[in-house]
């Protein structure tokens, strides 16, 4: 879309992001209007995940935005250096984005276009989300999309973005935070493809490897918490950013995040809804029905079903040694199962 550069405001006495929409750009209507949406949206918010936006204008028929300088990488350049991201740095990211998030929410706005490189990392450790170009109003912009037409980056979209939805709400986003911490968990993309087209049909029709499978070193808990918020139906992904948070607290403790049904009765901690009163529309997920349950049950395998109730029951080893001694439980329940039914066959 254009230029950043490195500033100094005057006026504040204060280092800024400049961001300056190319030329040929700037008479592009379309482009034109994202480039407005991004500073418009920037400064509705106001949170300390959330890269700041100062001011906006035209001057000698540049259109700029003035921004709050993050004085660190994108999370996309972290992987080029180190390949994947030590589970609890990935954690407190996560954290951090569930906020920016819940930020976004309470003001109405879906990003659209959550990925590692709209992730900044301030040299204090603090993750910032940026880039609200195709961010806007949950109830659905027909300026943002149309039906047929689907906007966000293929590796990390969501299967309604995908399908070219005109309405998408926060549980879009809370997909493509799963699908970049997968990336960030196991060092490879979710999905790979020749093309776009061939990516977003994988996102609708697919499901990738499990993180732990991919990845032997992520702990089951955030495998598991990746792959529910990565849940084809949304409704089998955290509701809000709220339960997402509560859900990447426990795993911080290392403990499983709630089954579906369960995740919205328990509120984010100091959060929890007055009783009596009936939760506002969108805040919290309805108690799943059975055939719900059973889908996310069926998502399963039997083995990894093992894997998780070994993992919950061995809270005293590191994350790194749950999965193999998983997999020695297995084998030795086995083998033992298959003695007893020679046994009893020669019995």
């Amino acid at each position: 879309m254009g230029s950043v550069y490195l500033a100094k405001q005057l006026s504040q006495n204060r280092t800024v992001a400049v961001k300056v929409l190319t030329q040929d750009l700037a008479h592009d209507e379309e482009f034109l209007e994202r480039f407005r949406r991004e500073a418009r949206a920037a400064q509705r918010l106001s949170h300390p995940n959330i890269v700041a936006a100062y001011d906006m204008g035209v001057v000698d028929g540049y259109h700029y935005i003035s921004m709050e300088y993050i004085d660190g990488p994108n999370l996309d350049l972290v992987l080029q250096k180190v390949g994947r991201l030590d589970e609890a740095m990935l954690l407190r990211v996560a954290h951090d984005m569930a906020a920016a998030l819940e930020e976004a929410e309470a003001h109405n706005i879906v990003h659209r276009d959550i990925k590692p490189a709209n992730i900044l990392m301030s040299s204090k450790g603090v993750a910032k989300l940026t880039d609200l170009g195709l961010a806007s109003a949950s109830q659905g912009d027909r300026r943002v999309t149309m039906a047929g037409f689907c906007v966000g980056t293929p590796f990390y979209i969501s299967p309604e973005q995908a399908r070219g939805d005109r309405e998408v709400d926060g549980r879009a986003d809370i997909y493509s935070l799963g699908a970049t911490m997968y990336h960030l968990a196991t060092g490879t993309l979710p999905f790979a493809g020749a093309n776009p087209v061939v990516i977003m049909t994988k996102h609708l029709q697919e499901n990738p490897p499990p993180p732990h499978v991919r990845q032997p070193a992520v702990s089951l808990h955030l495998s598991a918490l990746i792959r529910k918020m990565m849940a084809k139906d949304q409704k089998l992904r955290p509701q809000n950013a709220r339960e997402l948070r509560a859900d990447i607290e426990r795993c911080m403790r290392g403990e499983m995040p709630l089954p579906l049904g369960k995740a919205a009765a328990a509120a984010a901690p100091g959060k929890a809804a007055a009783p009596g009163k009936a939760a506002p529309p969108g805040t919290a997920a309805a108690p799943a029905t059975v055939p719900e349950q059973a889908a996310v049950a069926d998502e399963r395998s039997l083995l990894d079903k093992i894997f998780v109730a070994v993992d919950a029951s061995l809270p005293f080893l590191p994350s790194a040694l749950r999965l193999p001694a998983a997999a020695v439980t297995f084998t030795v329940v086995l083998l033992l199962s298959v003695w007893l039914l020679i046994a009893i066959i020669k019995g």
